[in-house]
């Protein structure tokens, strides 16, 4: 069997190399002969041949391009305490650990802190409408996603211990071909426009960290106000010339007090003073038809996909 493998190899290696020297014993041979008989007659047929030659491959090459989508979506939510004006402190919940984990992470970065004076003095100012808690609320899932992808990206392990059971998960990236390690610190600007960055914690983890992402790729989070359609929250990546993959935030609906996710416990005097904020988050995206045909496109194409899974598996309810 090794012995038919090697022969294939070398027979498809010779054709190759065959293909090639007649393709350059041809173009010697036709430069040669216009070289020779160089005149003013020879100008315009050549240069036809080179226009035509040219412009056939050029459309031949376009009409393979395409530029694709690739698009998924899923359903998520806030708890949120109308006292306090934040998310709810939720009560662990050994039986879905995965929605109270996700909820129990919200209560720290929706009270996002800083240290003034030798005072923890909070950063943001509490909603008084339902339109001002709809905003909060998708805000703080914009950051969420943020931190699930840069955590994604870096991969790495947590272990819990909820109520007298342990639980550990571990996390390993999609291998890139062309992978660029940014300095978390390079991304300090772009968090800026979310209100739940402005934070000494949230800054002490992004100036200590590292974002692995495809070489040269742009993090941007996006606020499209409810001029036109339903207010949106986008974590969007771009890498030029290649691709634009955004996650959009978007608001569902809002319950009335006491209405809380499947599997989320509180105690009765909380629950009675909370609601549940429910969003849509949908992955779009779109790779360039330019690049269409480069091998990395495909790979671009997977990471992608990975990537929407595990976001999904993390923060979908």
């Amino acid at each position: 069997m090794r012995y038919l493998r090697l022969k294939g190899v070398d027979m498809a290696t010779m054709i190759i190399v065959a293909a090639v020297s007649g393709c350059v014993l041809l173009l010697g041979t036709t430069i040669t002969l216009v070289v020779l008989n160089w005149s003013e007659k020879t100008i315009t047929p050549v240069l036809s041949i080179f226009l035509i030659g040219t412009s056939t491959t050029l459309a031949t090459v376009l009409v393979m391009l395409k530029e694709s989508t690739v698009e998924s979506a899923f359903t998520t939510s806030v708890v949120f305490d109308t006292a306090q004006g934040a998310p709810a402190m939720v009560t662990p919940n050994p039986n879905s650990p995965k929605i109270s984990s996700r909820l129990s992470d919200l209560v720290l970065l929706g009270r996002p802190a800083i240290n003034r004076d030798g005072k923890t003095v909070i950063t943001i100012q509490k909603p008084t409408s339902l339109d001002e808690t709809f905003t909060f609320c998708g805000e703080l899932l914009q950051y969420q996603l943020l931190l699930t992808i840069e955590k994604l990206q870096r991969g790495g392990w947590k272990v819990r211990q909820t109520l007298g059971a342990s639980t550990a998960t571990v996390s390993k990236p999609m291998k890139l071909s062309k992978i660029q390690d940014f300095p978390g610190n390079a991304f300090l600007h772009v968090i800026t426009s979310n209100r739940f960055s402005d934070s000494d914690m949230e800054r002490f983890h992004w100036e200590q960290g590292h974002f692995p992402l495809p070489r040269n790729t742009i993090v941007s989070l996006i606020h499209l106000a409810p001029d036109r359609g339903p207010e949106k929250f986008v974590v969007r990546l771009k890498k030029p010339l290649f691709f634009q993959i955004d996650f959009v935030v978007e608001p569902l609906a809002g319950t009335g007090m006491g209405v809380l996710p499947a599997g989320v416990t509180l105690p009765p005097e909380l629950a009675a003073r909370c609601q549940t904020y429910q969003f849509q988050v949908t992955m779009r995206a779109t790779f360039e038809r330019l690049t269409a045909g480069n091998s990395q496109t495909q790979e671009y194409k997977e990471w992608a996909n990975w990537l929407s899974s595990r976001v999904q598996d993390s923060l979908a309810d």
